[in-house]
């Protein structure tokens, strides 16, 4: 078995030849011939195209450091014998298409990885990809346009207040406050490019707090201001919510007590202590006219001897329904 353009010899085994690992520079025409016949008339051929897509190459390589506000291209390139789309990603997101990248006016968003993949559309197989860091340099940029916060808070109470600063080098932030002896810092994060302090003050008067962000390109402060606002003392207002509680507890609590006066009146009705109608009265004339004590009258003459015996008369007959006037002459 030979290869016609070079006439080379390639090992084989008996009828069959194999080729590991394949590469670009096994493309070409095989061709075989009986080792038996020397006629060069008895042959098989094949034409072996293999396709290839080397590694992106990507410039800048690895890292680039640029300046706020310059401008700058990347450019990604792969080697592939057939045709290629190529496409540039950032944080997941495509960001261009084709094999240059432009940046400008670059900011601290500018500041990430790029990543370049390289794919051969009629044949999905093949594809690659390579990438570049750029790191923006700059003086500090503190997060949000105002640089000056105005706040209230009741007095007696605390506020956060949040400064976050993106820069290359890494910002320092500090704080200077005054108007609270009572504050201190409760976060304090840094990433590659950006740094955060959040600090936590007491409102007793009016406070004024200054974040100061800085690095060896720069500095900036942002401020705080902070009014106390003193704590209302006297009653919350009225909430038609609690006013309909209220209502219904009072209800309740007045029938509670209409059921236990209506109870204690049975009662007292059924013990016979409280006369109530026709009724009350009869027993009461009755309880008079059944009572049993005999009313003596007695003079100034009256004998001794006689009262007492008119006393024991008297305890004799508590069984007679009788009413006796007795007059000593």
């Amino acid at each position: 078995m030979t290869l016609m353009d070079l006439e080379v010899d390639l090992e084989h085994s008996g009828d069959v030849l194999t080729l590991s690992p394949v590469s670009r520079t096994d493309s070409g025409l095989y061709v075989c011939r009986p080792l038996d016949n020397d006629s060069h008339d008895v042959k098989g051929e094949v034409q072996l195209t293999v396709h290839y897509l080397d590694p992106a190459v990507v410039v800048p390589k690895d890292s680039e450091v640029m300046l706020k506000g310059e401008d700058l291209t990347a450019t990604c390139n792969a080697l592939s014998s057939l045709k290629t789309n190529t496409v540039w990603y950032k944080d997941g997101h495509q960001v261009a298409k084709g094999n240059t990248l432009h940046l400008r006016d670059a900011s601290y968003e500018t500041t990430g990885e790029y990543v370049c993949e390289v794919t051969v559309p009629s044949l999905p197989a093949l594809h690659t990809r390579g990438s570049t860091h750029i790191i923006v340099q700059g003086g500090p940029q503190l997060e949000g346009p105002e640089p000056l916060v105005q706040l209230e808070e009741a007095s007696g109470r605390t506020v956060n207040l949040s400064c976050e600063a993106h820069g290359f080098p890494l910002p320092t932030i500090t704080w200077a406050i005054t108007g609270s002896q009572s504050w201190q810092e409760v976060v304090s994060k840094a990433s590659e490019h950006s740094a955060l302090s959040i600090v936590s003050v007491k409102v007793t008067s009016d406070v004024s707090a200054l974040c100061n962000a800085s690095n060896d390109m720069g500095t900036e402060v942002k401020a705080f201001n902070v009014k106390a606002i003193p704590r209302l003392t006297s009653t919350a207002p009225f909430s038609p919510a609690e006013g309909s509680g209220i209502i219904i507890v009072v209800i309740i609590l007045s029938l509670l007590l209409l059921a236990i006066l209506g109870s204690v009146l049975y009662f007292l009705h059924k013990k016979g202590k409280i006369p109530c109608g026709r009724s009350g009265k009869q027993e009461i004339t009755k309880e008079k006219t059944t009572k049993d004590d005999i009313v003596v009258e007695m003079k100034s003459d009256t004998k001794p001897e006689d009262a007492v015996l008119l006393k024991a008369v008297n305890g004799d007959n508590k069984g007679n329904n009788q009413q006796v006037t007795m007059g000593m002459g």
